[in-house]
């Protein structure tokens, strides 16, 4: 059954508080944007949209032509699985209308399991990641938006959204910058995940390739993709949570990104972090989760690492 998700539900956007505005602030925003998350996850519940809800946000979206250009690997491969095939295809090869961009990305999460019951009751990993990513939309933050998700009995679920072709990898853009400009930009990386966690969202797989950057105007635009695990509190993210996901960026970004620059970035984040005490307790459990996950940098001793 198809899931309708009204406009003004889907493209609200209310920022965040500002930095230093009182708890009591911050406490009535999140309060009011879990209360926007409910009504939508609702929309995909079974009892309300049957077993196996489609959501589209064109009408002339066509699931069985996707389909089958995931399943015959049309386009550009970007990502061949085995968690996930990620495609790019061309839009007129999906019917579907330029003015959503030349090109779309198309992913493609097969079944773990032999039967899955959260694809059939709405919450298969390409629903959870539209449910998401308009969450982040509402609190603020960009996104490459969901244009479709739908799932099929023993097949999985897929996942249709823009293809932001300006947007490079975080850990792209770092390698490419010097001096001044990378600094810049892992201050306004660091500031935006302050914000983030602030607003109450754990990213649980917030690596350098899940979050794209574009310069524009002396200035850096960022946009989040991969929500399927996301995860939303009351309160502020949990600090083992956030720390993590800061390890992952820590870890992810490339070995050109010196250790000074890194813990530039680091204060920015959290600048309480650098006081003695909460170094220990916080940062040196960041670096050891940086040093397990091995992606392309491994914590030198001047960060206090192995």
């Amino acid at each position: 059954m198809a899931v309708q998700i009204p406009d003004a539900l889907r493209a609200f956007k209310q920022p965040p508080p500002a930095t230093l505005d009182a708890e009591q602030a911050w406490s009535a925003w999140r309060r009011r944007q879990r209360g926007l998350d409910r009504i939508e996850r609702a929309l995909f519940s079974p009892w309300r949209a049957g077993f196996h809800p489609a959501w589209s946000a064109r009408a002339d979206c066509d699931f069985a032509a996707l389909e089958k250009l995931a399943e015959a690997g049309s386009g550009t491969v970007l990502k061949p699985g085995p968690g996930a095939r990620v495609l790019r295809i061309k839009s007129d090869a999906a019917g579907i209308g330029k003015d959503s961009g030349p090109t779309l990305v198309l992913k493609h999460y097969p079944p773990t399991r032999r039967a899955d019951p959260r694809d059939a009751c709405g919450r298969s990993k390409a629903a959870r990641c539209v449910l998401a990513a308009h969450a982040l939309i509402r609190r603020g933050f960009d996104v490459a938006r969901p244009l479709a998700a739908w799932s099929k009995p023993g097949r999985g679920s897929w996942l249709l959204m823009e293809d932001l072709t300006e947007f490079v990898p975080l850990h792209r853009a770092a390698a490419d910058c010097r001096g001044a400009a990378r600094e810049h930009l892992l201050r306004e990386v660091a500031q935006r995940v302050r914000r983030l966690h602030a607003s109450g969202v754990a990213y649980r797989d917030l690596k350098p390739s899940n979050l794209l950057v574009r310069e524009a105007h002396g200035r850096w635009d960022l946009a989040l993709v991969d929500h399927d695990r996301n995860w939303f509190f009351r309160g502020p993210a949990p600090v083992a949570l956030a720390r993590r996901d800061v390890a992952a960026l820590q870890a992810g970004l490339p070995p050109e990104v010196r250790a000074a620059e890194r813990a530039r970035a680091l204060s920015a984040y959290a600048p309480e972090w650098l006081e003695r005490g909460a170094w220990r307790r916080q940062v040196r459990p960041l670096l050891r989760e940086a040093a397990r996950r091995r992606h392309r940098w491994i914590p030198r001793r001047l960060l206090g690492g192995a």
